[in-house]
């Protein structure tokens, strides 16, 4: 009777847990419910502010009151009404596009001074992001010539699928061949097998279509932005501080690839930088123009919702590429040494060794479009300790400006010293202890030698 009693109780204990969970599955379905964001309908900014050589892309919120952009450079602002709703997490505002994205009709007005200083219409636009190695280039298109670019991109794009295809059922024809080829094999007889298909190169250049919206480029200033409807008014939350801003220092900077890890390449920017190389090895330097930009503003350009207090720090930022000239190398004692800017292609090594290795890029003719994935100067680092300076000479054989780096192997530290060193506090404390004990210890040896 015991026994049916406790298998009872256990039974009540187990139906009365199962309820709770299934009360508290309900509840948490609610409370997710509960939780799902507030869409409200707003005006907004949708942004493609112009970097260096490429494009970023951002909406302003009637939360946000200043836009800031690059000067002598061509934005494209896009009013768009949306569902906006505030996501806790990261502190700021998301946009349902997919709920709604609707241009809103207007001409955009640019006002300094009180009075207004240009005005602008809506036009069709596409970017096209070309990619080279590990880094992006952006190219606008405006008007008519992004209709011809977007052909252009649509008809690669068409191409490439259909030679992809093409491939597919070459490489399906091939194993097919494979197979029976091996099969002969078996069989005692002389086979040859066909050369394996080769895919064809991916496109190297994606767009975001085409799209509408106004071009912006001013010279560095403090505007108001406004949207004036077709009725004549005003568009509701259209009026904007706009901050347009230039850098303030411009030099060369360098694109530091070493060869083992060319995937995750350095920057060099700052003027009192070194660059600092692994002893016996090989490097590829890429100049860049680099300019210098107030830290508070190049944030807010890239992301103008983001977090940033007042701050006079500025940021060097590296921008496109720089091709015309030679890399000069001046060692102590030696004449000075040119490289010339020469493409690479970076081959994964088999096996279980993995890397990758660097070759000279050099085209084939049955891939034209193959494009090398890396265009530097070699610099190989000699022993530890050594030395020698870096800057870019004109084609004209003036030392362009900015351009002057240390390069710089560190000394290698013997291990003996290296544990040498390590071991010393440890002396030192030994001693100390050694020390205090004895201290302690002479009292009580004088005491007793007195009784």
């Amino acid at each position: 009777m015991r026994q049916l009693a406790i298998g009872g109780w256990r039974r009540t204990q187990w139906f009365v847990l199962m309820i709770c969970l299934l009360l508290t599955g309900l509840t948490g379905s609610a409370v997710v419910r509960a939780q799902e964001p507030q869409r409200q309908r707003a005006f907004v900014y949708g942004i493609n502010a112009a970097l260096e050589n490429t494009y970023t892309g951002s909406f302003a919120p009637p939360s946000v009151p200043t836009l800031y952009l690059l000067a002598d450079q061509t934005n494209i602002l896009s009013p768009r009404m949306t569902e906006i709703y505030f996501w806790a997490i990261t502190n700021e505002y998301k946009a349902s596009w997919e709920l709604l994205n609707e241009p809103v009709a207007g001409t955009l007005e640019i006002v300094q001074g009180g009075q207004v200083i240009q005005q602008s219409e809506p036009t069709s636009y596409t970017l096209h992001y070309q990619t080279h190695g590990s880094e992006v280039n952006a190219q606008l298109f405006m008007g008519p010539d992004a209709d011809v670019a977007h052909a252009r991109f649509s008809a690669e794009q068409q191409q490439y699928q259909a030679a992809l295809s093409a491939y597919y059922e070459a490489q399906l024809a091939w194993t097919a061949l494979a197979d029976d080829a091996n099969q002969r094999a078996q069989k005692g007889e002389k086979v040859t097998v066909p050369p394996t298909p080769q895919p064809p190169e991916p496109i190297s250049v994606t767009s975001n279509g085409v799209n509408q919206g106004i071009p912006v480029k001013l010279p560095a200033g403090s505007y108001q932005v406004q949207l004036r409807g077709r009725d004549g008014a005003i568009v509701p939350d259209s009026m904007r501080t706009l901050v347009v801003f230039s850098p303030r220092r411009t030099a060369i900077g360098y694109m530091v690839v070493p060869e083992t890890r060319w995937t995750t390449p350095d920057h060099v920017d700052d003027l009192s930088d070194v660059i600092v190389g692994t002893p016996n090895s090989q490097i590829y330097l890429t100049p860049h123009t680099a300019r210098e930009f107030p830290t508070h503003a190049y944030t807010l350009l890239q992301d103008p919702q983001q977090q940033v207090g007042e701050t006079t720090d500025w940021i060097w930022v590296m921008g496109e590429p720089i091709t015309a000239g030679q890399l000069e190398i001046v060692a102590a004692g030696q004449p000075p040494e040119r490289r010339a800017l020469t493409p690479y292609r970076v081959m994964q090594v088999a096996g279980s060794t993995l890397g990758y290795q660097i070759q000279q890029f050099l085209p084939d003719p049955q891939q034209p479009n193959a494009a090398p994935d890396l265009i530097g100067y070699p610099i190989h680092i000699d022993q530890p300790g050594s030395g020698f300076e870096i800057r870019m000479v004109s084609p004209q054989g003036q030392v362009l400006a900015g351009s002057s780096r240390l390069v710089r192997t560190p000394s290698a530290t013997p291990l003996s010293l290296l544990l040498l060193l390590a071991a010393l506090p440890l002396a030192v404390g030994a001693a100390v202890i050694l020390r205090r004990r004895m201290q302690l210890r002479l009292p009580r040896n004088l005491a007793g030698s007195h009784e």
